[in-house]
């Protein structure tokens, strides 16, 4: 599947039929974007991207560089445009401690943030698929097929102790994922549903990963990004997720 063929507002369930278990759908999962050995061996990456961002009525440009080494490290540096000025963020997570910076300056992280930060890390480990078949931590379970276009997406509710519930859809002819749906704290206390949708998937290092993602909070469109560049490196200086 090479482009985002799943549209938010026209996706409907199919009639009850007979469905592949959660494990198989995972493993085929892992099969379509790599293999085991080449999903395992993604644990620590660097990733430039661009895209747009949604803030009310105005759309932003921006550019960003993401540093990961899973379990529990991220860095990620966001350059946003904004008329003619430009602003940096950036987001440091090191275990269970996050930290967060806008143009250098130190800023105050909340229950709800420093939460945002720790679904990532979760997302993005599941996004290897091999840690919620070989992990017992993780619990998989059915979701009612989809269908759209011609295509069905089969998906999987993941459960653990401590995180969010994380939904999957997977294309069944293809076995690539192409969306993720969990809740998130809003600022107000109140949760958020995001959603996100992958296609215009490319080859980095044997794996494949999806070049164009777009983000959706409670239905409305907030983010759409473009991979520019992704490294598989062996190991990051954990320098680089130092906390100010």
């Amino acid at each position: 599947m090479r482009t985002l063929g799943l549209v938010v507002c026209l996706l409907s369930p199919l009639a009850a039929s007979a469905q592949e278990s959660p494990r198989a759908i995972i493993d085929r999962g892992i099969a379509a974007h790599g293999g085991q050995e080449n999903l395992t061996a993604a644990r620590s990456e660097r990733l430039k991207f661009k895209g747009v961002l949604q803030v009310g009525t105005r759309s932003l440009p921006f550019t960003s560089e993401m540093v990961l080494q899973l379990p529990g490290q991220y860095r990620s540096s966001i350059t946003i445009t904004d008329i003619a000025k430009t602003h940096q963020l950036i987001h440091l997570l090191d275990g269970e401690r996050g930290a967060m910076l806008v143009d250098g300056q130190p800023q105050t992280v909340s229950p709800a943030h420093l939460s945002q930060l720790k679904q990532t890390m979760q997302l993005e480990r599941a996004l290897r698929l091999v840690p919620l078949v070989n992990d017992p931590a993780f619990t998989l379970s059915s979701l009612p097929e989809i269908r759209y276009n011609g295509h069905v997406y089969q998906g999987v509710r993941v459960q653990a102790a401590n995180q969010r519930e994380l939904k999957l859809y997977f294309d069944r002819s293809s076995g690539l994922l192409v969306k993720t749906e969990y809740l998130l704290d809003g600022p107000d206390g109140k949760e958020i549903l995001q959603e996100a949708f992958y296609g215009d998937y490319r080859d980095v290092a044997g794996c494949l990963r999806a070049g164009k993602i777009l983000i959706y909070r409670d239905g409305k469109k907030v983010m759409e990004t473009e991979l520019l560049e992704a490294r598989r490196v062996d190991r990051i200086d954990p320098n680089e997720f130092r906390l100010p």
